[in-house]
């Protein structure tokens, strides 16, 4: 399963959803204040989620998986 990150993390509202990239289908969504909170504690950062290779974004993807179960 490949996966996809769409951050919106400088806005207002900030929010991060990982989808299944074949089909779409939202696997995790973090909104406020929960990712706030991930930011702030540092566990989180927004220049994680810059440019990178196909595989950068899968193993961040995977880190964000375990990240949810700690949280």
């Amino acid at each position: 399963m490949t996966f996809q990150i769409n951050a919106w993390l400088e806005r207002p509202a900030p929010k991060l959803t990982i989808s299944d990239k074949s089909s779409g289908m939202t696997l995790l969504e973090w909104q406020e204040p929960q990712l706030s909170r991930l930011l702030d504690k540092g566990g989180l950062v927004a220049s994680d989620f810059g440019q990178g290779t196909e595989g950068d974004q899968q193993a961040l993807a995977r880190e964000l998986f375990l990240l949810c179960c700690q949280d």
